[in-house]
């Protein structure tokens, strides 16, 4: 080759390089001429050349501004997508850390996590990737890989400010509040012109109650809190007071809370949403001091402005309106909200469950009950994981369970079976306390309130200083039950003073406050007859009792009338018992005295005295002295005949299901007659279900009387039995509401010297409107058939009668 090849080649190699070298000048300059733009405020123009240039050109570096331009203006799903073709390989450690962090923003976190980990290998002694890394694995719930993160970030680097910060928040995801205490705490202490973490320090510490702590915060570093800052704060403040009034049962904290949300609401500078979330947070301190009737008209105003509420409100909104005694409402709620989040269904400290359960019983919806139950029992496993997943521990669900099977069966009218039952799982657990306490229940409900007290004793014996009060509350209400008001209502009256609100304390006052209330009693019932001979063509016979308030010591004043009518031979007789009397409670002894007068044919004084004394929870006997007795005959008093009685009985209660007496009795007249029974009777619940429920009542009774001339029914020696059976059915109109029809059959014999035995009957039909506490009325029509000196009777007959309690 020549020289001049030589220095040819020379000249076009140099031309070439030159070329390539002004090329790429020129690619870097069109490069950071739209970088310039975008940093001029034309954002759109860059971004969209910039990509122009990368789709011609290819550049690694086109691509790094490019999907760093995308990210500043908020375009998180762009960058991402900005080289679907490239590999993680291919990507800078520039573009790494930023698509990670765009990933993070878009919620991929999987694909954020790729990212990074991709951005630790290729550059490991670059900071963001290993926080990068330990920041998604928080999020993604990966706690113990974002520990180890932070911790190859700390031997690298130390503990930097971003490094306490990663920590923070990994132990406020956590649950760790101490751990986060303390990096946030040192955080402060580092960077003390941060306005933001001396802020989430304080809400920490409001959070946990360190109410000296966060107020000294405040007072320290008065320029990291503007009027609004404050404001927030304060909220902040009532929000960390609700959640430890729930977590130790203090309403004082709620208390504290709902004067604070006031503040927030009714502050001019408090924002929209600020005032909304206070207003939220208002339904649920309400709610935790049972003002529910506030708490359930703030939800639904709230739902009408802002729309559906979230899951937490509508829980504390079902539970006001479970208190406020709306369980069809409530269980609608709880029934959207376990569909909404099953797992919210099965919580181990309130299962949203067991609040179904009880809202269906209160509406008596018992089939629906007994599905939930079934529903979550299949559910729950009988023990489940501790919390480091290395042994088997009881689920405290699977016990909820079976006491409330248990108590459904008592609630659906089967006290013997839950009776059994619980007995099983007493001896099975016989340490466990609440099971002492639903045999204490259930004891009461069954009418034996001595023996009830015995196991609420036992449960307080077993449970926690926190929870005792259940079982003592058990105790006064046993009390009540059986009468025994001396130093009970006071200290009921003090319970509910000083405790703080509950179910339970709610539940005590109102029992104090029924049975305490006066009331009108009025009782009212018409026939008319036919037959040979007939007694009474036309009767009528009314009762009406006027009782006072209990006082502190179970006594009470009253006043009650008796009005009789009797047609006899075409004639009208009327008479009537006016008296005023005072009810004294001497526990185990209740003693009533009352005196008046008569009136119409029955014009003479009167005085009644009645004596009861309970031995046990089975066993009661009474006395009862009436001089110018309302059961002396309206002919006897047409005659100007008087009678007084003299009565004694014996009674029997083996539970709430069956009950019955002996008595005797002596009527003793004017004219010289003195007319002795003696009687028997046993009540009985033969079937009780759910709606349905089917008594039967057996009597049997003899009577004698002197054998004297006398115009009122005078048999000389007389007998009777009767058997009676009640089906009825039960139709619920709401808590404590119900519409109730009965019918009655009944048959018997009577026999009387000289005449012989003949069969008895009746049929009736009642119905029954119950509107518990305050009210409940009745009427009937029944027929009958009677026989007097042998020849039968028949009678139509109209009962009606209401209790009206002054509450």
């Amino acid at each position: 080759m020549t020289k001049g090849s030589w220095a040819l080649l020379c000249l076009l190699g140099v031309l070439g390089t030159g070329a390539a070298s002004a090329q790429e000048d020129d690619l870097d300059a069109r490069r950071e001429a739209w970088v310039i733009k975008a940093r001029q405020g034309q954002m759109e123009e860059a971004i969209a050349g910039l990509a122009r240039l990368y789709a011609r050109t290819g550049d690694d570096a086109v691509l790094d501004d490019l999907i760093a331009l995308r990210i500043r203006d908020g375009r998180y799903r762009q960058a991402l997508e900005t080289c679907q073709s490239c590999t993680l390989e291919e990507y800078s450690p520039v573009s790494l850390e930023a698509l990670g962090r765009a990933a993070r923003e878009v919620g991929d976190l999987e694909r954020a996590q790729a990212f990074y980990q991709a951005l630790t290998l290729e550059a490991p002694n670059e900071p963001d990737g290993w926080l990068g890394l330990a920041l998604t694995n928080i999020d993604r719930g990966h706690h113990e890989s974002a520990g180890w993160a932070l911790s190859r970030f700390e031997e690298r680097f130390g503990r930097t400010d971003d490094w306490f910060e990663a920590r923070a928040y990994l132990a406020s995801r956590t649950d760790d509040t101490i751990a986060e205490l303390r990096n946030r705490q040192l955080l402060v202490e580092r960077q003390p012109s941060n306005e933001q973490e001396v802020q989430a320090l304080y809400r920490l510490a409001v959070a946990l109650g360190a109410d000296n702590a966060a107020r000294r915060l405040m007072r320290e570093r008065p320029e990291a809190f503007t009027d609004a800052d404050r404001l927030w704060l304060r909220y902040y403040d009532a929000q960390g007071r609700i959640r430890l009034a729930e977590q130790l049962n203090e309403p004082r904290r709620a208390r504290q809370a709902l004067e604070a949300l006031n503040e927030v609401i009714t502050a001019e500078e408090a924002a929209d949403g600020l005032m909304q979330r206070a207003e939220y947070d208002k339904v649920i301190a309400l709610t935790l001091l049972r003002r529910f009737e506030e708490a359930e008209l703030l939800a639904a105003d709230l739902e009408q402005r802002y729309g559906p509420l979230p899951n937490y409100l509508t829980e504390a909104r079902a539970d006001a309106l479970a208190g406020l005694h709306r369980p069809d409402e409530a269980a609608r709620l709880y029934r959207k909200l376990i569909d909404a989040d099953p797992e919210q269904g099965r919580d181990l400290e309130d299962p949203l469950y067991a609040s179904l359960v009880y809202a269906y019983a209160d509406a008596q919806r018992y089939d629906q009950a007994q599905a939930v139950l079934e529903r979550w029992k299949a559910e729950e496993p009988a023990t489940r994981w501790n919390f480091t997943g290395t042994q088997r521990i009881d689920n405290p669900n699977y016990a909820r369970i079976q006491q409330l099977e248990t108590m459904l069966l008592a609630w659906r009218s089967d006290e013997p079976q839950a009776e059994a039952r619980l007995s099983t799982m007493l001896d099975q657990a016989p340490g466990n306390a609440w099971l002492w306490q639903n045999q204490g229940d259930l004891n009461r409900w069954r009418g034996m309130p001595r023996r009830a007290e015995k196991s609420y004793r036992r449960a307080a014996e077993l449970m926690s200083p926190d929870d005792r009060y259940n079982a003592e509350y058990g105790v006064l209400l046993s009390r009540l039950a059986r009468g025994q008001w001396r130093d009970t209502a006071t200290a009921i009256e003090g319970k509910i003073a000083q405790d703080p609100p509950s179910a339970a304390r709610d539940n005590l006052a109102r029992e104090l406050r029924e049975q305490r209330a006066g009331g009108l009693i009025v009782e009212a019932r018409r026939g008319d007859s036919q037959g040979q001979g007939v007694q009474s063509s036309r009767d009528w016979i009314y009762e009406t009792r006027l009782e006072a308030p209990r006082n502190d010591k179970g006594s009470r004043f009253f006043a009650e009338r008796i009005g009789q009518f009797g047609e006899y031979d075409d004639a009208s007789l009327y008479a009537a018992y006016n008296a005023v009397g005072y009810e004294f409670n001497l526990y185990p002894a209740t003693l009533s005295l009352a005196a008046g007068r008569g009136a119409q044919l029955n014009d003479a004084p009167l005085l009644w005295g009645e004596l009861s004394y309970a031995f046990s929870d089975h066993w009661s006997t009474l006395v009862n002295v009436e001089i110018n007795s309302a059961e002396t005959p309206l002919r006897a008093l047409r005659d100007d005949i008087h009678a007084d009685l003299y009565g004694v009985e014996a009674r029997y209660t083996r539970d709430e299901s069956g009950s019955g007496g002996l008595g005797l009795t002596l009527l003793d007249l004017e004219d010289g007659n003195l007319r002795r029974g003696i009687s028997g009777y046993w009540q009985e619940a033969l079937y009780r279900h759910d709606r349905w429920h089917v008594e039967g009542r057996l009597f049997a009774g003899t009577s004698r009387n002197d054998d004297i001339e006398a115009s009122y029914y005078n048999p000389r020696r007389d007998a009777s039995a009767s058997g009676e059976i009640d089906l009825g059915y039960l139709l619920p109109l709401g808590y404590r509401k119900a519409f109730i029809q009965t019918l009655t059959l009944g048959s018997g014999t009577y026999w009387q010297e000289d005449f012989g035995s003949e069969a008895t009957w009746q049929i009736g039909y009642e119905h029954g409107w119950e509107f518990e506490p305050e009210l409940t009325f009745k009427y009937g029509i029944s027929r009958q058939k009677n026989v007097y000196d042998g020849v039968p009777e028949y009678g139509n007959f109209i009962n009606a009668g209401f209790e009206w309690r002054f509450l």
